[in-house]
């Protein structure tokens, strides 16, 4: 076992998980991202330029199979899918039907 008092730090070997490389974390490159008070961010940048936090949006699935997996994804009820509208037009239609029906009707039974 190594005397802790002889190396209280070891020196790290490889990157760190921002793509910057060890050491003092103060002379990293910075964020070039503006925050919203319109000044510069302060945190250290990945390989892209921006902080983990101002990463930037996702460009969205290019093929029609990731579009499909999102679609399916976000979908969370299907209370307003093309299918359930079409589903409730054609219910609502012939709801009006039947009332159309029963208010032609009379009081004896007969159409008039």
């Amino acid at each position: 076992m190594k005397n802790m008092l002889e190396s209280p730090h070891e020196t790290r070997s490889g990157w760190l998980k921002s793509g910057n490389p060890p050491g003092d974390l103060s002379s990293a490159a910075r964020c070039e991202a503006k925050t919203k008070r319109g000044t510069a961010c302060m945190c250290p940048a990945m390989a892209n330029g921006r902080c983990r936090l101002h990463g930037g949006l996702s460009t969205g699935p290019k093929t029609a199979e990731g579009i499909e997996k999102i679609r399916q994804a976000t979908t969370k009820h299907g209370r307003y899918s093309k299918q359930n509208n079409a589903e409730t037009a054609d219910y609502r239609k012939l709801m009006e039907d039947c009332r159309g029906i029963l208010a032609a009707l009379s009081c004896n039974g007969t159409v008039e």
